[in-house]
């Protein structure tokens, strides 16, 4: 009796009566480990189909276009529980699409905490749905195994775009070279670096402008002489991008420069109530016109607030200090009627990640770019204050919140609780549907309990609060599935 017709008496009588036949040793293939007897039944079915549908194709492959077999999985299987909740998830989730995602991802960091791996027979929908969500894909390795990185390999051969070389660098178009060269600053900002500048002159100016921009990811001293010769080039576009980028660098020559320009614009002035007086940069000259400071135009006054900003953002904010022997708490205090300077700082120390003016600057006005400067235990009090104190419109906080690592702390997760439960705070909730489930800690679910249990007219509000504590049991069952 032949392979298919065993496979065939296996589905009609049952595996009890007739054991699924092994896949024939021509095919080159084994089932996997760990299938049940009607599992390997359904495994070997999709085989059969495979092969059947191949053998009516005429074209024939050649042995050199075969792939190497998938090496061994020596990492052990994630448990049976584990495997029938990630199944679950996979294929018929008992959840929303946004939580099954979020479950899915805590899966595998389970999985690679406790060093086991996805069963092969989930590899093929678990990939597929990782094309679909970044989220899912940052987290599949190590989970996925030697047998999952042999698909990944097979799905991405001859679709990447190969490392530029100094050879075949002009073969790649403006857009590609831009890419390789924004994947080759992640891994090696230097190599980039001197791609760039032994190409710089076989450039066109939009070019050298793109690909100037790439410098941005992993920005630091070693580039500052590259940016210095852009501040030379004939197009204005490249001057105004190592311009923006020499901002960002407080140490450079660049920022000593605008230094120089802004400390004797600026003085302390009064004896009961300290202001800050600031004066208005003067004509510039060449040097000034080099660094990015404005000529005066053809026609009509020149925009002397414009030259302002362009040197404070040029600057080092230890120009402030110096100036006025105070801390950047005090000086934000002083600087509260210069709106448009303090707005040029904010940007700056943003840009920079100066903790010091952060800290100075959200006691102002809560700020995502400045919030991100602070340490994470540092992030969550500052936001627990500005809920407490109401400083902030509730649907300003969406943002921050939805950036903060999850889960949140504690104290952070009761405040944003008793946010929700305010009067319209089904509004926030609705905001935050899609990270609330799984930024809530688990100490956390019992207020969410009380919160949901009572009457509520506001159906927004109930479903997060049910999709939260939907998401924390089965995030438990997922937890208690792992040895």
């Amino acid at each position: 009796m032949t392979w298919l017709a065993e496979l065939r008496t296996a589905a009609l009588v049952g595996t009890a009566r007739h054991p699924a036949p092994p896949p024939p040793s021509e095919l080159g293939v084994r089932p996997p480990d760990g299938l049940s007897s009607e599992e390997l039944v359904l495994d070997q079915a999709a085989l059969a189909d495979a092969v059947s549908r191949s053998s009516r194709e005429s074209t024939t492959l050649d042995a050199a276009d075969l792939p190497e077999p998938a090496p061994p999985d020596d990492a052990p299987i994630a448990s049976d529980t584990a495997a029938r909740l990630l199944e679950l998830l996979l294929t018929q989730p008992p959840v929303g699409q946004e939580l099954r995602d979020l479950l899915v991802a805590d899966w595998l960091q389970l999985a690679q905490a406790f060093g086991r791996r996805v069963p092969h027979r989930l590899l093929p929908v678990l990939l597929a749905l990782a094309d679909t969500k970044p989220g899912v894909a940052a987290l599949l390795q190590p989970a996925i195994g030697a047998r999952g990185r042999w698909l990944q390999d097979l799905k991405a051969r001859g679709s990447d775009l190969p490392a530029a070389s100094a050879t075949d660098w002009e073969e790649l178009k403006s857009a590609d070279a831009t890419k390789e060269l924004e994947r080759l600053r992640k891994s090696s900002p230097a190599a980039a670096r001197e791609y760039l500048s032994a190409h710089w002159e076989t450039l066109g100016a939009r070019e050298r402008a793109a690909h100037l921009g790439t410098l941005a990811t992993n920005l630091g001293d070693d580039d500052e002489d590259l940016l210095e010769r852009a501040l030379d080039d004939k197009a204005k576009v490249v001057r105004e991008a190592a311009a923006g980028l020499l901002d960002q660098l407080p140490a450079s020559a660049r920022a000593r420069r605008m230094a120089t320009r802004l400390l004797p614009l600026l003085r302390v002035k009064g004896v009961l109530r300290k202001q800050f007086e600031i004066d208005l940069p003067s004509e510039p000259d060449a040097a000034a016109l080099r660094d990015g400071i404005a000529p005066d135009p053809r026609s009509g006054e020149p925009d002397l607030l414009s030259r302002l900003d362009t040197v404070v953002r040029g600057a080092p904010l230890d120009v402030w200090t110096k100036a006025s022997g105070r801390s950047p708490a005090a000086i934000v205090a002083l600087l509260k009627s210069e709106k448009r300077v303090l707005e040029t700082i904010r940007d700056i120390a943003a840009l920079r990640g100066d903790g010091d003016w952060a800290r100075a600057l959200l006691e102002l006005r809560l700020d995502l770019r400045l919030l991100n400067c602070l340490p994470q235990d540092e992030r969550e009090e500052t936001l627990i204050r500005h809920i407490r104190a109401s400083t902030a419109n509730p649907f300003a906080l969406a943002t921050p919140l939805r950036d903060m690592p999850r889960p949140w702390g504690t104290a952070l997760a009761e405040a944003v609780l008793e946010q929700i439960s305010a009067k319209n705070g089904g509004q926030l909730a609705s905001m935050l549907a899609d990270v609330l489930p799984a930024a809530l800690p688990p100490q956390a679910a019992e207020q969410a309990r009380r919160l949901l249990e009572r009457s509520d007219d506001d159906a927004a509000r109930r479903r997060v609060l049910r999709e939260a504590l939907q998401y924390q049991s089965f995030r438990q069952s997922l937890t208690e599935a792992f040895p």
